[in-house]
């Protein structure tokens, strides 16, 4: 054969094997609290491909950083270190209920991913084009390759399955306690949380020594257990990452002000908002609350129950979503009726209300925006970010490198263990190292890069130490 048709042989079978390259879709779920650095480090990675790409996601608006604040999003085009197109869809529904996709591998109604064709539409470009404010998901999913979490596989129910790599570090996230707009509560100690956690209330004069506060009380209110932000809290104040507890939710509020509150019950709802409806009907007390307040009517939620340890009991739920409990600690609490679990109103009428959570620093300042308070946690307080902006400053990180503040975790990025075919699990490495390489130039405001932290930890809640 001639040189001139071995070239061309060549170079037929080059652009044969271009043209038929396989395509890749990469799902990614997991934490909330690391969401806006991973669909930062995504987009990053894209742009640095020098190639057109289009992408979408369900924040209402377009353009700057808004869509790193998205719960699901999708990414097409071309992924440096990936032949032909690749796909990510992205699903933030929280840490445990993430590495739960990657091991048991059932549906989760929880995950739902944006399908490509949502896309087909639209013209790809340099730098992205964007199409904001979507709301159509696909099926509930099954088989997420990749997942973010505040915590180790080891503080989960899961911990008995494998998942790759073998260290899956790839950041500190940092949390804070934080109380709701006008509570005077400054610090809140590993003690006092436990008692909240077990109690779900407390009177306020254990948070600040001073007997004129006994007829005040203060809620516990955080997440559910699909959280890594709850598992946090739980680990790391000798609480117990799978011991029951008992938290609040708002059921009822305005723009700036609390209204009602639930002591979660059991299935996270125990009636229908409208008792017109079919359902089961809201007790007395709830619609005496409704008629006397026809604005803030009542308003519960399914997604608010444990969900994964088996321990669906009163109590013992919490929000689905940091970004709504953020903004329900951006309001003031002066009048608040309180529910138990069964709609009776557990003080005879409306009483002051405290609310006390545990937030990543990126909710907490955004929290903090709208009212909230920064408490410093065992004596220790984030001074900076307490006072202004969304991300740490140099005195900050200090405390948290040098151990001096201990309410933080490693963020782990999991890829599920068993991925079929052999080219598609080359493909899905490719995209874990790529977002992972490029995670700690993406931080921004979700914690600190291993680089930064002179120690350590061997496990959540585990000793702080050199």
């Amino acid at each position: 054969m001639k040189p001139t048709a071995i070239i061309a042989g060549i170079s037929a079978f080059t652009f044969t094997s271009m043209a038929f390259a396989a395509d890749v879709t990469v799902d990614i779920t997991g934490a909330t609290a690391f969401r806006t650095a991973t669909l930062t480090a995504i987009k990053a990675k894209y742009v640095a491909s020098g190639a057109a790409f289009k992408f979408a996601h369900d924040q209402a608006t377009s353009g700057g950083t808004v869509y790193t604040g998205a719960t699901r999003a999708i990414f097409i085009g071309t992924f440096p270190g990936v032949t032909g197109t690749t796909t990510i869809r992205c699903c933030f529904s929280g840490s445990v209920e993430g590495i739960r996709a990657l091991t048991l591998g059932t549906p989760d109604p929880a995950i739902t991913y944006y399908q490509s064709s949502l896309l087909d539409a639209t013209t790809a470009v340099i730098g992205g084009a964007e199409l904001p404010a979507q709301g159509t998901t696909g099926a509930a999913h099954a088989d997420s390759e990749i997942a973010f979490s505040d915590v180790s596989k080891a503080s989960t129910p899961y911990s008995s399955y494998t998942l790759q790599p073998a260290s899956p570090a790839c950041g500190v996230v940092v949390f804070t306690m934080l109380t709701n707009e006008g509570s005077t509560i400054t610090n809140v100690t590993s003690q006092q949380w436990r008692a909240l956690m077990s109690g779900g209330f407390q009177v306020k004069s254990m948070f600040t020594g001073n007997a004129a506060d006994n007829g005040n009380f203060v809620f516990a209110t955080g997440r559910n257990d699909g959280s890594g932000t709850r598992t946090t809290y739980l680990a790391e104040t000798g609480y117990g990452v799978a011991s029951l507890v008992n938290q609040y939710v708002t059921v009822a509020s305005s723009s700036t002000e609390l209204k009602a509150i639930q002591l979660v019950p059991a299935g996270g709802v125990t009636a229908d908002a409208d008792p017109g409806t079919a359902g089961v009907q809201l007790s007395a007390d709830m619609l005496a609350f409704n008629s006397a307040n026809p604005t803030t009517q009542i308003v519960q939620s399914s997604g608010n129950k444990s969900i994964v340890w088996g321990q669906d009991v009163d109590g013992n739920g919490g929000y689905s979503s940091g970004s709504t409990l953020r903004t329900d600690m951006g309001k003031t609490g002066a009048s608040v009726t309180v529910f138990d679990p069964t709609g009776a109103d557990s003080f005879g009428g409306p009483v002051p209300v405290e609310l006390v959570t545990f937030l990543s620093i990126g909710d907490a300042a955004n929290a903090r925006g709208n009212g909230a308070v920064f408490c410093a946690f065992n004596g220790v307080k984030l001074d900076g970010i307490a006072a202004s902006g969304s991300s740490l400053t140099v005195a900050d990180k200090a405390k948290v490198a040098e151990g001096a503040y201990t309410a933080w975790g490693f963020q782990q990025m999991y890829q599920r263990n068993a991925i079929t075919p052999a080219q598609t699990l080359t493909d899905t490495t490719a995209v874990y190292n790529g977002i992972k390489g490029a995670i700690p130039a993406n931080l921004g405001s979700a914690g600190m890069t291993l680089a930064e932290m002179h120690v350590g930890r061997p496990a959540d809640g585990g000793t702080v130490a050199p």
